[in-house]
């Protein structure tokens, strides 16, 4: 087996899952392809475990079944490598079209947009358009490694900068409005990070027109964005490396009130981009 990723007992993990879908899935299955923070280089133990089935149609009823199967039987081992796995099915037709959540100032949450989708630790499958992205589609091609399958640059037209950044764009425009009208249910101090390095990620990866890793995103900020924001970007950066971080530890309030300032300001910059 070749070398995926630094954590060989998470290599055997996405050897034995895309073995495991290609045997319940048979002439369905495409491919099974990492992507997310293991495929751009800035994943820790605080990280979701990301990565992406390609199928050649939709699941049908007895598919979902034989999946749903899989996933229990791998989520139920008591390893760590199977607590964070988030995936999605992806149909190869709709993977080669270039589909954004949020388009022209509208969010576009339509039926026919969701996928199959196992969300970050949980033990059902659902139907969402969490992955039906740009930002998905250009990872996988771009940076994703393959576990089993083609090369995932032969299955999709590259995403071009300006569709990114179009994409991006439009994202967080339509979705942090909402976020500051009503920040209380997300002050936490896993969140207060992410927020934190998060939008220093959007405002780079508008200007490059690619995906960066959040460690990229940090010293890009601290070149290139108001002085005044240093402190709280190193204070950030420097809470993200405590493995135990979590959503249910309060976030330092001053902290919070401080990024939510910064929110405000990378939003601006956002607009005028």
């Amino acid at each position: 087996m070749k070398k995926l990723t630094d954590y060989p007992e998470l290599d055997k993990v996405f050897y034995e899952l895309a073995y495991a879908y290609k045997m319940a899935l048979g002439e369905n299955f495409v491919g099974l392809y990492i992507q997310g923070s293991l495929a751009v280089g800035d994943f820790d133990m605080t990280s979701d475990v990301d990565f992406t089935v390609i199928i050649n149609h939709d699941l049908t009823e007895e598919e979902v079944r034989k999946v749903q199967e899989v996933h229990t039987k791998f989520i139920n081992r008591d390893i760590r490598w199977v607590k964070h796995l988030e995936y999605s099915f992806f149909p190869l037709p709709k993977f080669k079209i270039h589909s954004s959540r949020f388009e022209n100032g509208k969010e576009n949450n339509t039926e026919e947009r969701k996928l199959w989708y196992f969300d970050n630790g949980h033990k059902e499958i659902e139907r969402n358009d969490h992955d039906n992205t740009l930002v998905v589609r250009w990872e996988v091609r771009e940076k994703g490694i393959t576990v089993l399958g083609p090369d995932p640059k032969t299955l999709i037209d590259p995403v071009t900068p300006d569709d990114l950044r179009k994409e991006i764009k439009e994202f967080h425009e339509v979705w942090t409005p909402g976020f500051l009208a009503n920040p209380d249910e997300w002050e936490n101090r896993f969140y207060q990070v992410f927020f934190v390095l998060h939008f220093c990620r959007a405002l780079q990866d508008l200007e490059e027109g690619k995906i960066t890793s959040k460690k990229e995103a940090m010293e890009w900020g601290k070149k290139n964005l108001d002085s005044k924001w240093h402190d709280l970007i190193d204070y950030s950066w420097n809470e993200r490396k405590d493995e135990n971080i979590s959503n249910k530890q309060p976030a330092n309030h001053e902290r919070w009130l401080e990024t939510l300032e910064f929110v405000k300001y990378a939003l601006e910059k956002i607009k005028e981009q």
